[in-house]
């Protein structure tokens, strides 16, 4: 039985258990992950950096503050968005305008972690941008994917599983 414990605390030190307990939950992590993304959250639960009133050039996007000001304004008041984000820093960036970049990540599962991450070049690009680490779930959205969408379930049958079979 002490093997099996230490299986098991091997296993959720790893990421290895609590990796398993998500395989079914793909679709809920990008629900949330771009619920998020649209309220201009990063991982971290911080608004996603750089703001456009920041994202200056010769580096940055805009040319002057004024220009991402009136981009700001453009896309709070015209752009259909899926969801709504009553809580959004109107200059920080939500990474949506058309949808695209929103479509274009997916999430990965791998041996011991679980992560957001792009499935094409362009999606590339904006997450070298923003860093990697922008990109993940907050721990609100964690916590309801364990507590409300199965996911806490599924790891306790997973740490069952290891200790009993």
């Amino acid at each position: 039985m002490l093997s099996r414990v230490r299986n098991v605390s091997d296993g959720l030190q790893s990421g290895m258990l609590v990796r398993n307990a998500l395989l079914s939950h793909p679709a809920d992590i990008m629900e949330l992950q771009r619920k998020q993304l649209f309220e201009g959250k990063r991982s971290d639960g911080e608004d996603i950096r750089p703001y456009y009133s920041e994202d200056l050039k010769p580096i940055g996007y805009f040319y002057t503050v004024e220009t991402a000001g009136r981009y700001a304004a453009m896309k709070q008041d015209g752009v259909k968005y899926p969801y709504t984000a009553s809580r959004r820093n109107p200059d920080a960036p939500n990474l949506y305008f058309t949808g695209k970049f929103h479509e274009e990540i997916g999430v990965d599962f791998g041996p011991d972690a679980v992560g957001i991450v792009a499935t094409t070049a362009f999606a590339q690009k904006i997450i070298d941008k923003y860093g990697a680490d922008t990109f993940g779930l907050m721990a609100e959205y964690w916590h309801e994917i364990f507590s409300e969408r199965g996911a806490l379930g599924e790891l306790m049958d997973e740490i069952k599983k290891e200790l009993f079979i």
